[in-house]
């Protein structure tokens, strides 16, 4: 199952439509509205204030494909015929770590294009050393870590609702983006976990980290609740 969902997101048209948008917004801000001192950052400095952007970007890029796995396979009546052949349980979690590794793939993707974009824009002096690749990959390794409990959410979302990728756009873009909400309200939603682990690297506290926790076993005991007790045809 997790191969057959691989293939169905790895299609040329897909990857053009979600490299071109990744692309565009390296283009944005390095290429048109570059800034002078890029030219005297690291790849790692030039990838961190990148991925202030792809923070948000990359769950944006992520609500449609949460839905297409689960609520997708709803409509068409795929669900229920996984289902007669396998537990609910093995589906369900062969679906998210199917989408994990889609997550993963997409910021592999974005930080090779970033890399690209550091090399070309530094053509005759990057900076690349080992300790740069280093600090460059614990830093994917935290922002991928640091998107389970969203994740998480939209797999609650595209479980419930038909219209799954609309619905976790808002609730991303509303709660998790929005500065409009108390600052206690806002502290304790999934954006402390992307500005505290991925922005602010070695000021993360314990209540974050037990906050974290928290919300990856709350979401993952109600994702399971919900999709066992989902029925299989919308």
């Amino acid at each position: 199952m997790i191969k057959s969902e691989l293939i169905k997101f790895f299609t040329p048209f897909k990857m053009i439509i979600y490299g071109g948008i990744i692309l565009t917004f390296i283009l944005i801000a390095d290429v048109i509205f570059k800034d002078s001192g890029v030219l005297n950052q690291t790849l790692y400095s030039f990838i961190f204030d990148n991925v202030k952007t792809f923070i948000f970007v990359i769950p944006i890029i992520l609500a449609p494909i949460a839905s297409e796995i689960f609520t997708h396979d709803y409509e068409c009546g795929c669900m229920k015929f996984f289902v007669l052949y396998k537990k609910r349980e093995k589906v369900l979690f062969s679906k998210m770590l199917s989408l994990f590794l889609i997550t993963t793939v997409l910021i592999i993707f974005t930080f090779f294009l970033l890399t690209l974009t550091y090399m070309f824009l530094n053509w005759s002096t990057f900076n690349i050393s080992l300790e740069n690749i280093l600090k460059v990959s614990r830093m994917g390794g935290t922002f991928l870590i640091t998107l389970i409990p969203i994740l998480l959410i939209f797999v609650m979302i595209s479980i419930l609702f038909k219209n799954s990728s609309i619905l976790s756009l808002l609730v991303f873009l509303l709660v998790i983006m929005s500065d409009f909400f108390p600052k206690v309200i806002g502290n304790i939603t999934p954006r402390r976990f992307l500005w505290e682990f991925v922005l602010q690297e070695g000021q993360i506290t314990k209540f974050s980290i037990i906050l974290f926790v928290l919300y990856i076993i709350f979401f993952m005991i109600l994702d399971i609740k919900l999709f066992s007790k989902k029925e299989m045809i919308l």
